[in-house]
């Protein structure tokens, strides 16, 4: 069946936990786990960059359950406004965080801007590898970048992998799709951002999807599979395989072993 969008989160934002927004396939507590070892990983990054305390106003591209969100008021924003397609996602967004800031129902590869204002912190957790068509990803980009404020940063959360050559073609099918840095630094770069920083998020709390093309990729999701198997077969497991990746994680990142997942940090320059 071809990939709807509208249809596929709606469905799974009925469930109102993190499987919505993260591994559809594992349950909520196992998604708890992997979210955890990625913030952790996040705030290495961003304090690294400089950028672990927000000043001023941000934007949450794709808020969904609103886990980033919450970081974002955490670290010190003064308001968090975001937007994601679908409406129940945005009504219980505006319940919860509403007195912090703005949420609206928006397509983020759709022809009009995602918002009135600009914002020096812009987020997009894991959103843009959903528009699988070329056309709706580059005018995401366009929309995102749009929302960024001389001086601001975009941070995003994506599956950017290291090889163009191992990019997979559109498939109408498929709900997921991971493309080269040049795509994404290509789009943003012509609409006036530049590159701060890449490193990987993860290399056990992320499912690798890049292209079956290469050999250690069977690896990979042999390793990703057998992460998930005991949260699956009783999700309380996930308490002690949580300890098991939080440990296995940092030691194949420091070993340069990772699959496509990745953080990236661009800005807008002050003067172009």
């Amino acid at each position: 069946m071809p990939y709807v969008p509208s249809g596929y989160w709606s469905g799974l934002h009925d469930r109102r936990d993190l499987s919505a927004v993260g591994q559809s396939g594992l349950p909520a507590e196992m998604n708890e786990v992997l979210y955890r070892i990625q913030r952790r990983n996040l705030a290495a990054f961003l304090g690294r960059n400089g950028a672990d305390r927000i000043a001023g106003a941000a934007f949450d591209v794709g808020s969904g359950s609103g886990y980033w969100v919450a970081e974002w008021l955490a670290a010190g924003a003064g308001s968090v406004d975001g937007c994601d397609l679908v409406p129940a996602a945005v009504e219980r967004l505006e319940a919860e965080f509403g007195s912090s800031g703005r949420f609206v129902v928006a397509d983020v590869g759709g022809s009009a801007p995602l918002a009135e204002s600009t914002y020096q912190f812009v987020s997009c957790m894991n959103v843009l590898l959903h528009l699988t068509d070329d056309r709706l990803f580059e005018r995401a980009l366009a929309n995102i970048a749009g929302l960024l404020a001389a001086n601001g940063r975009l941070l995003l959360a994506e599956p950017i992998l290291n090889n163009a050559a191992f990019e997979r073609p559109f498939n109408p099918e498929a709900s997921s799709r991971a493309r080269s840095l040049a795509a994404y630094r290509g789009g943003l770069e012509r609409c006036g951002l530049r590159l701060v920083d890449l490193a990987p998020a993860t290399a056990v709390a992320a499912n690798p999807i890049e292209s079956r093309t290469r050999l250690g990729f069977f690896a990979w999701r042999a390793l990703w599979a057998g992460a998930g198997l005991p949260s699956k077969l009783r999700p309380a497991n996930a308490g002690w395989m949580g300890a098991v990746l939080g440990a296995l994680d940092p030691l194949l990142l420091k070993l340069g072993a990772a699959p496509s997942s990745k953080f990236a940090l661009f800005e807008r320059p002050a003067t172009q």
